[in-house]
């Protein structure tokens, strides 16, 4: 559109320089007096006053139209460039929020994950003092038969022995 406009201001331009070199050139070549010379001199730039004030309202037109055309294609252009921005903007947000939701989600998951492990841990901690505890036990069971045989043995060969020394 803008070409277009560019071109019809230049021919418009060319318009008005080549009627007013015409007029010019007409009425310097044509034999007449000086009287008439400068009448018609007057009348031809009666006639380049009426037709410029009718350029200059076509001119002043499509300036305006220009102008109205410019100002609606800005806002046009702002608007969407608003409606880009704020589709941009709720797009980041929503990222934002599922990459939070993904990052709450896997902590929780890694939370979870730590304290099973820990749980099964105590248990196995549990379990081991439990057997540990069991086998001193038994341990100490048999420490304490062995020692009740061992001092019945020993009593009964010192039985045995005062029996002798009798």
């Amino acid at each position: 559109m803008g070409n277009n406009d560019n071109n019809t201001g230049n021919f418009l331009t060319g318009v008005i320089v080549g009627s007013i070199v015409g007029a010019a050139t007409a009425l310097l070549m044509a034999p007449k007096s000086g009287r008439e010379l400068r009448s018609d001199l007057n009348e031809q730039m009666d006639l380049l006053k009426e037709k410029s004030s009718g350029w200059k309202e076509t001119v002043m037109d499509k300036g305006s139209d220009l102008t109205s055309t410019a100002v609606e294609k800005t806002n046009q252009l702002r608007q969407t460039a608003m409606d880009k921005g704020s589709n941009l903007a709720e797009a980041v947000k929503e990222k934002a929020d599922q990459f939070r939701s993904t990052a709450k989600e896997t902590t929780n998951s890694m939370a979870e994950a730590a304290k099973e492990r820990t749980d099964q841990m105590k248990e196995t901690a549990h379990r081991t003092v439990d057997l540990t505890a069991e086998s001193a036990k038994e341990a100490a069971d048999q420490m304490q038969t062995a020692a009740n045989q061992a001092s019945d043995k020993v009593s009964e060969k010192a039985e045995n022995l005062a029996d002798k020394t009798k």
